[in-house]
């Protein structure tokens, strides 16, 4: 029963993180999520994938077009942000693509809205003059953006489509793999491989998920065979983002089983060490903090409602001791807490 109950929990975690497979992702790549510090151009040995730096990008330079003007200034969602991604040429001189370039691309496009089509390439283009990359790195560089634009444009063409309605997952992520290949030939790999593999890897688990005819049993085996298809980089992110989860499920079981405080923190010892068994006890102290003073908080507006008749009265009076006991994010989680309890018949 143990090591089911921390399976579900890492399938759990593993379907939240599938998110990516969504058909609406062709939205997400037109606005990419949270930016994160850039790198500068670099170049790839050819023996590996190492890197070494070099220039890196400003943040406005003169266009092509109009070698005396400068772009306009940087769009509202972009101020105060570095550039996200690199780009990598190769020990030849030539582009690497790769989904960092692919992040680069998308930093600049997640203003679409804000500027024109025409303004963000240039502010692509400016920003790949400036990392002084090889005349030929430079000219492939240019060709994959207009290539991923058309891409683009084809994918947002294709879900407006009578026939994008009545497409399953697995179709709609067929199409969009077909376009990539037919708009970016050879470097879709490169750029989209990894998060393709991971796709493909999600459709087979609903599959399974919905698979009537398996043992709970089978379908775990299954699931867990399928996490070994993914790339290493993904496996080993999923399975940091997993293991608090499974820390939690298992000192769950741990409490439920008997088990002391001192034989918590003895387990805890073992699995994390010393440092995280300190931060998880003082987490647990600030927990039981929160849930005597949520507990208190209760007991308090239950006494109100016994004494106060008048309704609006009682309202105000509840109100007053809301504000009184937790600050503006406290009270949201309270409102959270009732809720939850609401759902579930507490109350």
């Amino acid at each position: 029963m143990k090591s089911r109950a921390v399976m579900l929990v890492v399938v759990l975690c593993a379907l939240l993180g599938a998110g990516v497979f969504s058909w609406w992702k062709v939205r997400a790549e037109d606005a990419p999520g949270p930016v994160v510090p850039p790198s500068s151009v670099s170049v790839a040995q050819a023996s590996g994938p190492r890197a070494t730096p070099a220039s890196a990008p400003a943040a406005a330079v003169p266009t092509a077009q109009s070698p005396g003007d400068t772009l306009p200034p940087l769009p509202g969602s972009l101020h105060d942000t570095e550039e996200d991604g690199s780009v990598f040429v190769d020990a030849s001189g030539h582009l690497v693509p790769n989904p960092d370039l692919l992040r680069f691309f998308n930093y600049y496009l997640s203003a679409t809205g804000e500027e024109s089509p025409a303004v963000i390439r240039e502010r692509i283009l400016a920003s790949l003059r400036a990392k002084k990359l090889p005349p030929a790195a430079m000219d492939e560089a240019v060709q994959v953006l207009d290539d991923y634009l058309a891409y683009l444009e084809a994918a947002r063409s294709l879900g407006r489509t009578p026939s994008a309605a009545t497409m399953d997952t697995a179709e709609r992520l067929e199409a969009l793999r077909k376009l990539r290949r037919e708009h970016l030939g050879g470097s879709a790999d490169g750029m989209f491989g990894q998060e393709e593999a991971v796709d493909a890897v999600a459709v087979e688990r609903l599959k399974l998920q919905k698979d009537a005819s398996l043992t709970a049993e089978e379908r775990e085996k299954r699931i867990a065979a399928l996490e070994e298809r993914l790339p290493p980089a993904v496996r080993q992110s999923r399975e940091e983002a997993a293991r608090p989860l499974r820390q939690m499920a298992v000192e769950q079981e741990l409490v439920a089983s008997g088990a002391t405080p001192e034989d918590l923190r003895q387990h805890r010892l073992s699995t994390v060490g010393p440092e995280a068994t300190n931060r998880l006890e003082a987490l647990d102290q600030e927990r039981a903090q929160w849930k005597q003073r949520l507990a208190d908080f209760r007991a308090k507006r239950e006494a109100l409602g016994r004494t106060q008749t008048d309704p609006a009265l009682r309202q105000a009076a509840v109100q007053r001791l809301l504000f009184d006991s937790f600050t503006p994010e406290e009270r949201l989680r309270v409102e959270a807490a009732d809720s939850i309890e609401a759902a579930s018949g507490g109350g």
